[in-house]
């Protein structure tokens, strides 16, 4: 009898171990403190001044535009992968940029002060692909509250971590143990530049803009955008493609017409800033000193700057047009 009782107490532990058992789906991490968290880093998004109100727009205008890259683009990084050949193959191109003549594809812009005006689209679910060991899209642009698939096309195992770049909070992990698997990954609740990363494979990233207001697009592949329905009044808006840098400027959009925002983001503006300019860390100082040059953080670019309505907002540390 004893032995009996003690058998079905391991099985109804077994059950309850399985029950708490989330790996089947996205997980949030306990933060910065985690031994997965990574530093705080400079972002191209950061925490909005209020809440977004969604309120009637009446004679919206348009902005049109196009985002062009002034200089010599890098090569496709070649990378040789060391694990999981038969599925990664030898040899990888990662080719972060594409480009038509001196046009951007791919590039997010967005408005950064605006706080009211038109809903969100009814549709907000995206798609991340782990896909011969690399991720598509490399770059991409959601709404908070919205629901990101993320699907396995190797069959291979991928860790895929979600990385608030402001913070270093881990915002979710999706674990993948075969090809054919969805996770759901909906733990964007607040703005945020997110980097993803794969544990198995280091060479594997992917970037998102996530935004509260629904003022954004994403180039083309001729480097055009439109953005419509856009309150009457002057904004400031950012162009950002992780691999090239940012540019700022500001638009003033008539009521019901269209205006034009023409971006050219240039070489010299830095798209991996390895500290904030007003607080040089202590190994750029030292690096300074001895004439070598500091390894940059993982590739982001500066916070974008507070806005008010009562005084202008500095400038970030480039701008440039």
């Amino acid at each position: 009898m004893l032995r009996r009782f003690f058998g079905l107490s391991i099985i109804v532990l077994a059950i309850a171990s399985c029950a708490r058992d989330d790996t089947a789906s996205a997980h949030p991490r306990k933060g910065s403190g985690d031994s997965d968290g990574v530093p705080p880093r400079p972002a191209v998004i950061a925490p909005p001044s209020q809440p977004y109100k969604v309120v009637p727009v009446a004679g919206g205008g348009t902005i049109i535009g196009t985002v062009d890259f002034e200089g010599i683009p890098s090569s496709p990084e070649i990378v040789r992968p060391t694990v999981d050949q038969n599925v990664c193959g030898n040899s990888l191109v990662a080719k972060n940029v594409t480009l038509s003549g001196t046009r951007v594809a791919g590039a997010v812009v967005w408005l950064t002060d605006i706080r009211s005006g038109k809903a969100f689209p009814l549709e907000r679910r995206y798609d991340l692909t782990n896909d011969n060991c690399i991720l598509d899209p490399f770059v991409q642009v959601m709404s908070t509250n919205g629901t990101l698939n993320v699907t396995n096309d190797d069959r291979t195992l991928h860790t895929n971590k979600f990385i608030n770049v402001g913070t270093g909070q881990i915002a979710g992990v999706a674990p993948f143990n075969d090809d054919g698997e969805v996770v759901p990954v909906d733990r964007f609740t607040e703005p945020a530049e997110v980097e993803v990363i794969c544990e198995q494979h280091p060479w594997t990233h992917a970037w998102i803009a996530v935004l509260d207001h629904p003022y954004y697009a994403q180039t083309a592949g001729n480097g055009t955008f439109s953005i419509d329905g856009v309150p009457a009044g002057r904004y400031r808006i950012r162009a950002w493609h992780p691999a090239l840098g940012f540019v700022d400027d500001s638009v003033t959009v008539p009521a019901g017409q269209s205006t034009n925002v023409a971006f050219k983001i240039r070489k010299a503006a830095p798209a991996t800033p390895t500290v904030p300019i007003s607080q040089p860390s202590p190994d750029s100082v030292r690096a300074a000193a001895s004439g070598t040059r500091a390894i940059p953080l993982l590739p982001t670019a500066s916070s974008t700057p507070a806005m008010s309505d009562t005084s202008p907002s500095p400038p970030p540390p480039t701008r440039q047009r």
